[in-house]
């Protein structure tokens, strides 16, 4: 079935998300700017605002990368909030915190929007593989009306539960991930500072139960300090640290590695590092160390 899909954000993931649903024969649309002048190229559709897109399609995939960008798109002077949206799906797929989610949900519902929670864990390659995955939250008769847009993206996108369920589960999959990356830079850089060689303790770590697929994906990039190319920039997750431990801090639980992993995913951003592969945090761990001479 051909639908009329919006995108809210042509970055790099809905960039990604424009082009696999017009391979998929889709009808794809978006809002005109400089930087989204391509999708003409690619045989998509450009609108001259957030509100006209919500009006003319049937399902709705905001993937905006800031705050800033939903407060403008979502909130602001012809934003989608300001349109009738009667039976329009949206399926929120960005990465931040509840509160945020939430007053989406409460803008857009009054306006006959059928407002999901369903955030994408995985990068662009993940999307282009088929490796990545969407958690949907939700009315869950819309996430089944979705479903087959979003199956386009990722072949895994299972139910998690109401309104909000999807944005916890990132925030415990991505708290494992970057949890796991920073481990994977403590462990090499204390094994090279001892004196070993970094093929020396991959080989030892890969072949053992200390084993992980973080330390197998980006310990080898760590040992060649390779940060590039980047499909998954350290800009990706940066931001997503932050609403991890803001979530933690409003459960009242405690969060120690998480803390750690946001505060040195913090210095690579101040070292001007983010657009390097998220195993660069090694990097940043490594202006902690101190020479012994």
């Amino acid at each position: 079935m051909i639908n009329k899909i919006g995108i809210l954000g042509l970055g790099r993931m809905g960039g990604m998300a424009a082009r696999l649903l017009l391979a998929n024969g889709q009808k794809v649309f978006a809002v005109d700017r400089k930087s989204t002048r391509w999708l003409l190229d690619e045989g998509g559709e450009l609108v001259a605002n957030p509100r006209e897109l919500g009006e003319m399609t049937d399902f709705l995939i905001v993937l905006l990368a800031r705050e800033e960008d939903v407060e403008t798109a979502i909130f602001g002077a012809d934003g989608l909030s300001e349109g009738v949206l009667k039976g329009l799906v949206v399926a929120d797929m960005g990465t931040f915190g509840v509160n945020l989610k939430e007053r989406v949900y409460e803008s857009l519902t009054p306006a006959g929007a059928l407002v999901l929670d369903t955030p994408i864990s995985g990068t662009p390659d993940a999307m282009q593989t088929k490796q990545a995955v969407i958690m949907l939250s939700g009315d869950e008769d819309a996430c089944d009306e979705i479903r087959p847009v979003l199956e386009v993206l990722a072949p895994k996108c299972p139910y998690v539960g109401p309104f909000g369920h999807g944005i916890k589960l990132k925030f415990v999959l991505n708290a494992m991930v970057t949890n796991h990356v920073l481990v994977t830079a403590e462990a090499l850089n204390i094994g090279i500072a001892s004196g070993l060689e970094p093929e020396q303790i991959i080989e030892a770590v890969t072949s053992s139960v200390a084993t992980s697929t973080q330390f197998e994906l980006r310990a080898p990039l760590m040992a060649a300090r390779k940060w590039n190319p980047a499909p998954a920039p350290a800009s990706l997750v940066e931001k997503d640290t932050r609403y991890i431990v803001e979530h933690a801090d409003g459960l009242g639980v405690a969060a120690p590695v998480a803390r750690l992993t946001r505060d040195y995913y913090a210095k690579v951003a101040e070292m001007g590092l983010l657009e390097g592969e998220l195993s660069i945090i090694y990097e940043a761990l490594q202006t902690d160390n101190i020479r012994k001479d």
